[in-house]
Formats: C-alpha cells, structure tokens, sequence
C-alpha cells in the first residue's frame, strides 16, 4: 500500500462519516480507536485484516503517527484527512485516495452441500475446548436452544442477557459466540435472524466500546473482512482445503475471538440444517 492511501470500510466510506472532531479512544501495538460521537473508528496497521468500522493505514504511516496518540488526544476529521493534537505536537496527515472495501454481508442462497462441507471443518477445530467461557450447564442450555431455535422472546432475550458482555477482552467471549452465529443467520437469511438482532438492540452499555461498536456494524450488516472473505467462499462454494484456511484466519483472531466466533459459526450451521 502506497504511504498516501488507505483502505477504508464501506460501513464508514469517509474518514468523518460519524463526525468531525473525536478523541483518541485506545491505543496499541499495532492499531489504534477514535472515538467519534460515541462511534469507534479503528485505524490499523496489522496485514490484511479491516475492521468492519476500520481503516487500514501502512505501517510506516501508522508508525508516523503513533508517538502522537494517546488516549484523550483530540482529532479533527475531514473526509480524507486527519488531525491529531498532543502534547508532543500537532500531527496532520492527509490521503490522496481511499479505496472503500464493501464489508456488507449481502444474502446467499445456501448450498446446503457447502454448509455442511463448513459444518465439517469446523467440527475439526474443536471448538468447545478452545472458548472463552465455560463449558456449564446454563451455557450446554443455550448451545441447545441455539441449534434448534424457536419461537420464544422470552428465551432470546434471557439468552442475550447472558452471552452479552461475558468473558475477558476487549470483545467478550459471549459477544464474539454471538456475532458469529448471527454472521451465519444474516447470510442464509435464516427466520429467526431478526428475533435475535431485536433482543441484541437492547444491549447497548452492556459490553465493551469495542465489542458494542462490532455489534452495531453486524446489525446493520457488516463484518471484518475475514468474515466478508468467508461469506464470498461460501458463495463461490470454494472446495474444502481453500474453505478450511478461510476458517483459520477467522481462529488466528484475537486470543480466543476466533474460537468464539467460529462455535458462533457451527451453532448456526446447525442451526440452518436442522432448518432445511
């Protein structure tokens, strides 16, 4: 990538889409959150991977920029540009071109062969050993009810309650277990998508910033680009071996993001089967 470009979410499109003036919100190694009117924007450096509310800067700018960025700094945004205030100066950098990435999910119709064929792979990984939660009785509970859901408000919102906000990290676990089992929902446009996304809209504060901001994006149909390359494997109903690496870059997410989010993956899998 080019020092002058950068990479920008289609969620986002502009550099100021929830703004003009934030503050610098988080800040690590390799990436760091703008919060702008109570929205995160990430701007990162770390390969390939764009957050679904992200822009990816090279790294040699992100280093440029980095000894300005600490947390509570002012930023001023313009549609290509931005300007950071700190103590140690003032830092502008502006962008000859942003090349929008779509992250919006779109709907598949399900190849039940290419589901199962995921299901597979993903029953290879087990999952179960490798979450951020633990594996009791009220969590066996609701993998139940996840693979064969119905009909029962109360039970969603019972369920919601409990994932949202569990676990450690800037994205808990039971965040994560949900945001990939409604990646899957939304997709095949299963019928129950949309009692889940009610039950999540009420779980605002109830998490992290960051986890919330990721929740927001899904619900309104947008994902971190190895979701997005998953979904277009599936579409493309890629053989098993290429599919197989598109999962792995989902498990090498995070310390156990990536687990969560792929037992979120198989649960509603298996979910869609049982409905087909």
């Amino acid at each position: 990538m080019d020092k002058k470009q950068a990479r920008i979410s289609s969620y986002l499109s502009t550099l100021d889409h929830f703004g003009k003036m934030g503050k610098i919100h988080s800040v690590f190694k390799q990436s760091l959150n703008l919060m702008v009117n109570e929205h995160l924007i990430n701007l990162s450096a770390s390969g390939n991977f764009l957050s679904s509310f992200g822009v990816q800067l090279s790294p040699p700018v992100f280093q440029e920029i980095r000894p300005f960025c600490q947390q509570g700094n002012v930023v001023r945004l313009t549609q290509q540009s931005l300007v950071i205030y700190s103590q140690v100066g003032i830092k502008r950098l502006s962008f000859s071109d942003i090349q929008i990435v779509p992250l919006n999910i779109g709907a598949i119709e399900p190849n039940m062969a290419t589901v199962m064929m995921l299901k597979e792979i993903l029953t290879t990984k087990q999952l179960e050993k490798r979450l951020g939660l633990p594996g009791g009785n009220r969590e066996r509970m609701y993998f139940d009810f996840l693979q064969n859901p119905e009909m029962d408000d109360e039970k969603w919102l019972a369920l919601v309650e409990y994932f949202v906000g569990r676990g450690k990290g800037l994205t808990p676990s039971g965040d994560d277990l949900l945001m990939g089992y409604l990646f899957i929902l939304k997709l095949y446009q299963h019928k129950f998508y949309q009692v889940l996304e009610l039950q999540l809209h009420k779980m605002n504060r109830f998490t992290t910033d960051v986890s919330w901001n990721y929740l927001s994006a899904l619900l309104l149909g947008y994902v971190s680009s190895p979701f997005i390359e998953l979904r277009n494997g599936l579409e493309e109903e890629l053989p098993y071996n290429e599919l197989n690496q598109l999962v792995k870059a989902i498990l090498a997410i995070g310390h156990t993001s990536g687990s969560d989010s792929c037992y979120g993956l198989f649960l509603g899998v298996t979910a869609l089967m049982g409905n087909k």
